[in-house]
């Protein structure tokens, strides 16, 4: 415990602005630079090219640490400032941003290359797939005098401190860039504090004061190049069906193809399920019954066919099974005992899966003499061995 708090006084000093290394303020080091906040706060925010705007209050109030609480990144043309402190209790400590806002006017996401109601709801699915580090609370629309946000306002309960993060995303007709403006807000406090109200006391202060510039010819023309990159690689990715990195999609490839849309190509309506539990675990359950083991899952034939209509639906590209081998301890807990092996070469058609096409993961389906038509299964998230036949 005493090396507990012998970190915390330490941190503590840290902040304050007290130990003898300093911040390399005003230093380019690939595209971003540090500034103290408090100097720069007190001034109007003109490091980006897109827009302008006052900080609010809070941060304008800032005291002066060494600590990098504001920074300019000018290869996506984004601000970020933090307040930072220290949140500890007995058994746990973070230290770090309490306060924090970020300014994206550039070339960030992937997302801006779609139009606004169709970010909103692409978005939207983003932070709800999420809910396992933050919960969405709301997503809606807000008018401003530039023209409407999307607002989306998502919490988490870390048990050390509650998050709140409000996001607006705001598209204007006066700087020349179909992106939107990101200007984001979050705070970190002990669940016995009371909430900040986000809308009022960080987001509105900006953009009231918030000033839109043309953006310069040669920028435009450079995110229409990453546009236009973009646009290319996926459609390999898609044509020769192989990841797209950092790209996130579904089983049936309906993202790709929404993107793809809005790049200018003529691409077909999706087809099949968009998620292999909606195909193979309906209602949280696997498939079928089990029949002895928990591997072994039987459906009805008439099931069996359409299950195997609905697989061969997708963008399945032919592979080959990699070998498996699958272990656990035994009773006693004293050596691992193999529990699955099948190295031999596969007697039927295996094939790699979308959206990540990994040569360690897929499918097959062979003829069993004697289990007749069988569905093989190797994914994570389903049991090592997984089978579905017909009866």
């Amino acid at each position: 415990m005493s090396k507990y708090f012998l970190t915390l006084g330490f941190l503590l000093i840290l902040l304050s602005g007290c130990r003898s290394y300093q911040m390399e303020y005003g230093v380019v080091e690939n595209g971003v630079v540090f500034y103290p906040l408090c100097e720069r706060a007190k001034q109007r925010i003109t490091d980006m090219q897109r827009i302008s705007f006052q900080l609010p209050l809070l941060f304008r109030q800032a005291s002066c640490r060494n600590w990098p609480d504001y920074s300019y990144n000018s290869r996506i043309d984004s601000v970020s400032v933090e307040v930072p402190s220290v949140i500890a209790n007995e058994s746990q400590m973070s230290v770090g941003g309490v306060y924090s806002m970020l300014f994206r006017a550039g070339h960030a996401r992937t997302e801006y290359y779609l139009p606004p109601d169709k970010f909103f709801e692409d978005y939207k699915e983003y932070l709800s797939e999420r809910s396992h580090i933050s919960r969405l609370v709301t997503a809606s629309w807000v008018d401003w005098q530039g023209g409407r946000c999307a607002r989306f306002y998502s919490d988490s309960d870390t048990g050390l401190f509650l998050r709140r993060v409000l996001d607006y995303f705001c598209w204007e007709s006066v700087s020349g860039s179909n992106f939107p403006i990101h200007i984001g807000a979050s705070e970190r406090l002990p669940p016995d504090h009371a909430p900040t109200n986000l809308d009022r006391e960080f987001i509105e202060p900006v953009l009231a004061s918030l000033q839109i510039n043309p953006v310069p010819k040669q920028r435009l023309a450079l995110w229409d190049s990453y546009r236009a990159d973009f646009c290319k690689r996926l459609k390999e990715s898609y044509d020769n069906k192989t990841a797209m990195r950092r790209f996130r999609d579904g089983l049936n490839r309906q993202r790709a193809i929404l993107f793809l849309r809005e790049c200018g190509y003529q691409m077909p309506d999706p087809i099949g399920p968009g998620s292999w539990g909606e195909l193979l675990r309906p209602n949280g359950q696997l498939i079928g019954r089990a029949d002895g083991e928990r591997k072994l899952r039987k459906v009805t034939h008439a099931q069996f066919a359409e299950l195997e209509v609905r697989l061969m639906s997708l963008q399945l590209k032919p592979g080959e099974r990699p070998e498996i081998r699958s272990s656990r301890l035994a009773k006693d807990g004293s050596i691992l005992v193999e529990n699955y092996r099948a190295t031999d070469p596969y007697a039927g058609d295996w094939y790699w899966v979308p959206p990540s096409y990994s040569k360690q993961n897929g499918i097959g389906i062979r003829n069993d003499p004697v289990l007749g038509r069988v569905i093989d299964v190797h994914l994570m998230d389903f049991p090592t061995g997984f089978r579905v036949v017909g009866e």
